[in-house]
């Protein structure tokens, strides 16, 4: 049984349609990669699941049947593309803030993820590099016991370093009941951690699958075979 169904999703603004019918599923224990080029609608469709906007047509059916709204927000956890911090925040704060903001934060995994994403709980957000503040943003991200993560661009301004430690903290999330959702365009970067993949173009899913299943019926990287599919993917 799917954790999580999407129908028919669309999303339009003035002028053009970020959304145009999406369909998939995505089932427990298993890291999905959502892979197309910039403008394809990944951010839009992110912040719709996570009801941070507002599908104009289609259906999502959310973990436990939540109602879409407080119930859905709550078995859905999301690092945006951009993350803000205010000033005066220090790592630890963040990590405190999400403790009084959640009732599923675990301080268990909270402490573990930091550990292992090696961020400094002393120091002040805006006084990190980009990179370690990505860091920190999917520490808090992965802070929560919840059904869905989704991951926007989380490789972004990481140094290979970094990079290591984000892929590492990714395959040590425990998903018995979860699944992980990641966008980005860096296919080659992170191939290795996904377990399907769904092809984003122009707001529609133009091609899915098994990774394992890409690699032996195709002879082929997932980044090779995304290669093929868009080099073929004519604009609307």
């Amino acid at each position: 049984m799917a954790l999580l169904t999407i129908r028919g999703l669309e999303k339009r603004y003035p002028g053009a349609k970020a959304l145009n019918g999406v369909d998939m599923e995505m089932e427990a224990g298993r890291i999905y990669g959502l892979l197309g080029p910039n403008m394809s609608g990944k951010t839009t469709l992110l912040k719709t699941i996570a009801c941070l906007l507002q599908p104009d047509a289609g259906d999502i059916v959310y973990p436990r049947e939540a109602r879409r709204g407080e119930e859905s927000k709550k078995t859905v956890s999301l690092l945006p593309d951009a993350v803000a911090f205010p000033t005066w925040m220090t790592v630890g704060d963040a990590f405190r803030y999400y403790e009084d903001m959640y009732d599923d934060y675990s301080a268990e995994r909270a402490d573990s993820m930091a550990k292992m994403l090696e961020v400094p709980p002393a120091k002040r957000i805006n006084g990190l590099s980009k990179g370690m503040q990505e860091r920190v943003a999917l520490g808090l991200a992965f802070s929560r016991e919840t059904s869905i993560y989704l991951l926007d661009e989380p490789l972004g301004g990481i140094d290979p370093v970094g990079k290591m430690k984000v892929m590492e903290s990714i395959l040590a999330m425990p998903l018995e009941q979860s699944s992980i959702l990641l966008s980005t365009h860096l296919v080659k970067d992170v191939e290795a951690v996904f377990d399907s993949v769904l092809f984003l173009s122009a707001g529609r899913i133009v091609f899915s699958g098994d990774c394992e299943e890409i690699r032996e019926s195709q002879g082929k990287t997932v980044e090779q075979v995304y290669l093929e599919v868009f080099a073929n993917v004519k604009p609307d």
